[in-house]
């Protein structure tokens, strides 16, 4: 094999193991430093894979300095990477580009943003590079790594806790502290609305709807991914807020549409009844189940009372109870055997 192949080769082969590397620290259920190492990983990745570009298409650039001690940065081999790839499709590879050099950003920076809640920006960028670089490899080197390697990609395993339009408000960044976090953020929300006046489509950050049916016999077809339309999305980005119900007159008020209520009192008093006969051995529906159904209603972290009509004076109402009722009336019955 010829030296330039060889180089070549050996780039793709280490940019493919640390994009796996990248993939396989993500989908962990529980790790720390997760994007401080996935990013890491996905930024290396990409180096390598640019490298191994310029080296097979852009014979005119060496992908080491002058000496050829070291190789070229990875701000070099980006730009030597655009360069060429818009001299034949101009604005293809901005939105790469942009990508890349925000999660670079992120990685140069990461000491600035610790106290800082940023995933779900790291994540929607991190995501982005991760689908672009399966298309990238796939185009340039006729590599199918989905295919060949019989794995996945980011972040699956992991549904999508929000959703990408949910962060794209006039509020801004400002529940953001730090003014390197807010910068980062801005900087996004530029990029974004730069990317749509230069007529780009596609767009930096990426949100997914992931359905899984069997790992194994995973196909493209088993990913049904979201993507944002972000042309029409204002540009700035505005926290998520998590939202616990209790009873406390001070607490501040949010107003909460039925799909929210049913995602967290799913539960009739049928299915809890079900749940708990499952559960507890010599369960019975008596007296003893009332009394402590009763003394769940008291809180409302365990079942909310929903009106027919919420208008109407009359006091018509359903009870929907949370999971975490099921779990206090098993605690209950443990506790309190002389009901």
């Amino acid at each position: 094999m010829a030296k330039r192949k060889m180089i070549q080769s050996n780039l793709i082969k280490n940019s493919i193991c640390a994009y796996f590397g990248a993939i396989e620290i993500h989908n962990k259920p529980k790790i720390s430093y997760r994007y401080e190492t996935v990013t890491l990983l996905m930024m290396n990745a990409w180096e390598l894979l640019l490298k191994a570009f310029i080296k097979k298409y852009v014979k005119n650039k060496s992908i080491f300095e002058d000496k050829e001690e070291h190789t070229i940065s990875f701000c070099k081999a980006i730009n030597y990477t655009e360069e060429y790839i818009n001299s034949i499709k101009p604005k293809s590879f901005m939105s790469i580009k942009e990508n890349l050099i925000l999660i670079e950003d992120y990685r140069n920076n990461i000491v600035h943003f610790y106290n800082e809640q940023l995933e779900p920006y790291i994540f929607m960028l991190t995501a982005k590079a991760a689908l672009n670089y399966v298309e990238f490899i796939n185009t340039y080197f006729d590599k199918d790594i989905m295919d060949n390697e019989g794995l996945f990609i980011l972040p699956l395993g992991f549904k999508l806790p929000f959703k990408p339009e949910d962060f794209l408000t006039h509020k801004a960044a400002k529940y953001i502290s730090s003014k390197e976090s807010k910068e980062f953020i801005t900087k996004m929300v530029n990029v974004i609305s730069d990317l749509g006046d230069k007529g780009v489509e596609d767009t930096i950050v990426v949100g997914f709807d992931i359905y899984l049916e069997n790992i194994k016999k995973m196909t493209n077809s088993d990913l049904k991914v979201a993507i944002t339309n972000l042309d029409n999305a204002d540009a700035t980005f505005t926290k998520v807020q998590k939202v616990q119900i209790v009873n406390d007159s001070n607490a501040q008020k949010m107003q909460l549409s039925d799909d929210e209520l049913f995602a967290r009192y799913p539960l009739t008093y049928k299915e809890v009844s079900k749940c708990c006969k499952n559960r507890l051995k010599d369960f019975k529906q008596d007296k003893k189940f009332n009394e402590i159904i009763k003394h769940v209603k008291d809180g409302s972290q365990y079942c909310y009372n929903r009106k027919l009509n919420p208008k109407s004076k009359t006091i018509v109402a359903t009870t929907f109870y949370s999971q975490l009722a099921v779990e206090e009336i098993i605690k209950e019955y443990g506790v309190n055997s002389e009901i």
